[in-house]
């Protein structure tokens, strides 16, 4: 019993919907100041998480994706999509089944050149796409207040937004790592913003530094690439989307509801009502979203012949569980993969965007009375950008001159690659390894590297010593 309740605590997942009112910049939600990155909502209460209710999403690739990308590009992308579409339906999920720890191999190879996995990269979206949210959301603030009032000392009161997959009770860990906080303070334009950082409780094993969870995003390294899901984000998917899990939900504006029948005869005639668009009622998970690629003539134009497809959703009427029989019409891919350069506009501190992506939300009309803001349904359609800006390099100033990689130093490079001994698929289209290799020693000394390292090399005015990998 006691073996039980460990494995218990040792796991939970976060999720996420349209932010509440006091989850404001000044407490870091949204756009994130301290991770330098955008969200596309806050943690939940349990309950009141957002979901997809349609069990079959659609996913494109736009020309200026497959002409930066290609079909290497394409092919990454698809491996994503094949992992996700092999997960068990959320019912039947068996958690034990999944890695916590060393579900992220790292290609060092990939790592010394700055590599960043393009097929993990969109695990983490389409994660995020599906409700989960990762463990930079364990703990969060949710007041702040100053003490005395205007002077210059603080006050928190924190908040624990992270869920055990088994029990449902609040956790503080994921996947079998513990953690705690820091409560940073920092300055962005002038406003003081606050958080609390997340880091593991016990900081002497190696494999609790970085975040595991998927879903977190940002515990993907230069180099990483992930095996799969981890225990958590399937934790997090069986509680959103098993057929038990009732919500009072809309269908997307593309849906449209054709009755309910009986849940035992199918073939019964449908009762209730006729053809809707816009339903809301009270609707079960679909247990399992399907990813289907299909074709956008988006090299010669944005033509796209509409898709049809129907499916059933567990539908609750009268205290009754009925099956609703729901058609639905696309005119788009639901996730539409683009690329395009996002290195605009940048302000201090300098970070490379790897992505911007962007999904709504489909309200069910409900107000929530303790924090104004409902459990929603997340909408299928999303636009993925991947950033086509690379190969980027970072310098400042007043060493520019300078050739020193000290002071001058490449951000993200996209690629693809595995444990294999393969070299790593770069990109754009036709990049090479021995390319980016060159780049990398643009302007600075030719080195002959012997069989030990550290090895010293001599230029015209200063004399340095370097590693393998540096």
């Amino acid at each position: 019993m006691l073996g039980v309740v460990a494995l218990q605590q040792a796991s939970a997942f976060s999720i996420f919907g349209p932010l509440e009112a006091f989850q404001t910049p000044t407490l870091d939600y949204g756009n994130r100041y301290y991770y330098h990155d955008g969200e596309l909502g806050g943690p939940k209460n349990f309950g009141e998480g957002s979901r997809l209710n349609v069990p079959i999403v659609t996913y494109g690739y736009d020309s200026t994706f497959l002409e930066y990308f290609g079909t290497k590009g394409v092919a990454a992308i698809d491996g994503a999509i094949a992992i996700m579409n092999r997960l068990p339906v959320a019912s039947q999920a068996n958690l034990s089944g999944f890695l916590t720890q060393g579900n992220e191999v790292v290609n060092y190879t990939a790592g010394a050149l700055n590599l960043a996995d393009l097929k993990s990269t969109v695990m983490t979206i389409l994660l995020e796409h599906m409700g989960l949210i990762g463990e930079t959301h364990i703990w969060d603030l949710h007041d702040r207040v100053s003490v005395p009032p205007g002077g210059c000392l603080f006050e928190y009161s924190v908040i624990n937004r992270n869920y055990d997959p088994v029990t449902y009770n609040p956790s503080a860990y994921v996947n079998g790592v513990q953690y705690t906080y820091s409560i940073w303070e920092g300055c962005s334009n002038g406003v003081q913003v606050a958080d609390a950082i997340e880091q593991p409780a016990d900081q002497t094993s190696p494999a609790q530094y970085a975040f595991t969870a998927v879903a977190s995003g940002y515990g993907l390294q230069y180099g990483g690439f992930y095996l799969g899901i981890t225990r958590d984000d399937m934790g997090g998917l069986k509680y959103l989307y098993r057929h038990n899990n009732y919500a009072y939900e809309s269908l997307d504006s593309n849906s449209i509801a054709l009755g309910s029948i009986s849940a035992y005869s199918p073939v019964n005639p449908f009762g209730g009502f006729g053809a809707t668009n816009g339903f809301q009622g009270i609707l079960g998970g679909v247990e399992k979203i399907t990813y289907v690629k299909v074709a956008y003539d988006s090299l010669i134009g944005t033509a796209f012949t509409p898709k049809r497809y129907s499916y059933t959703i567990p539908f609750v009427t009268n205290n009754t569980l009925k099956s609703l029989r729901v058609t639905r019409t696309i005119i788009r891919p639901d996730i539409l993969f683009t690329a395009g350069d996002l290195d605009t506009n940048q302000v201090f501190p300098l970070t490379p965007t790897a992505y911007v992506r962007g999904f709504g939300y489909i309200s069910n009309g409900i107000v929530s009375a303790n924090n104004g803001v409902s459990s929603s349904v997340i909408s299928p359609i999303e636009t993925v950008t991947f950033n086509t800006v690379n190969n980027l390099y970072y310098n400042e100033s007043p060493y520019f001159m300078d050739q020193t990689q000290f002071y001058r130093f490449p951000v993200f490079n996209w690629g693809s690659f595995d444990g294999s001994t393969n070299a790593p698929v770069l990109y754009p289209n036709g990049s090479s390894i021995a390319s980016l290799e060159g780049q990398l020693l643009q302007g600075g000394p030719s080195i002959t590297l012997g069989l030990y390292n550290p090895v010293s090399f001599t230029t015209n005015t200063t004399t340095t010593t370097g590693t393998i990998g540096q």
